[in-house]
């Protein structure tokens, strides 16, 4: 026991119970070395997210994901163990491989986000952190948490592709040229940070805010 400024007895913090979610054994032995160089251990591991939230014994105080390269996927992950571990603190070790992928990280679930490129510097003290409360980002993502502004018509079109429409249906229905509408989706997945019309589709279905950012209670064509 160590003494505060008063002298008053100070408990010690203890070792929260830590688990991850890793399907790479090198990444794995990677996290669990860098936690373990500051007096942290892994508790339990699993290798799918059916084996994390279907285990037995206490929830784990912090989950770590080690994502995998598809940025569907990841999302699908964090938003399953969300929901299968409502109480656990978060944190999702991906690469830096897309715009907006901190901020879609945070939507799907995650209280802490590390870069793999960052891992040996800030992943113990992002896992301190989230178990004080606290949302951690990298200061490289910090501008992505900023909700894009997409226009009007960019809303229009993404919320017909996420009715399943095809981009002839759709300039169809708007009254505009195809090569039109391939260049609002083109600069809507910008903005959103996607590469596809199924990335796209599953980032605004599983947003919680604002009805899909919005696209959702775009106005009807007329």
């Amino acid at each position: 026991m160590s003494l505060d400024c008063t002298g008053q007895g100070v408990q010690p913090m203890t070792a929260p119970l830590i688990a991850m979610l890793a399907d790479d054994d090198l990444a794995a032995r990677r996290i669990e070395g860098v936690l373990a160089a500051e007096g942290l251990r892994v508790a339990v591991r699993a290798h799918t997210t059916a084996e994390m939230c279907g285990g037995q014994g206490a929830a784990p105080e912090v989950l770590i994901v080690g994502c995998g390269r598809g940025i569907t996927e990841r999302d699908h992950q964090m938003r399953r163990m969300r929901r299968g571990l409502p109480q656990t603190r978060l944190v999702a070790v991906m690469p830096e491989d897309s715009r907006r992928g901190v901020r879609r990280a945070l939507e799907a679930g995650a209280d802490g986000v590390v870069f793999e490129t960052k891992l040996e510097s800030t992943l113990s003290l992002t896992v301190r952190a989230v178990m004080a409360g606290q949302t951690v980002v990298p200061a490289a993502g910090r501008l992505e948490l900023d909700r894009p502004t997409l226009s009007t018509r960019e809303k229009q079109v993404l919320r017909m592709v996420v009715a399943g429409k095809s981009n002839k249906s759709i300039a169809g229905e708007l009254y505009l040229a195809e090569s039109t509408v391939k260049c609002h989706l083109s600069s809507a997945f910008s903005k959103l940070g996607v590469r596809s019309r199924n990335e796209a589709a599953d980032l605004i279905l599983h947003s919680g805010a604002d009805n899909g950012g919005g696209v959702l209670a775009a106005p009807a064509a007329s």
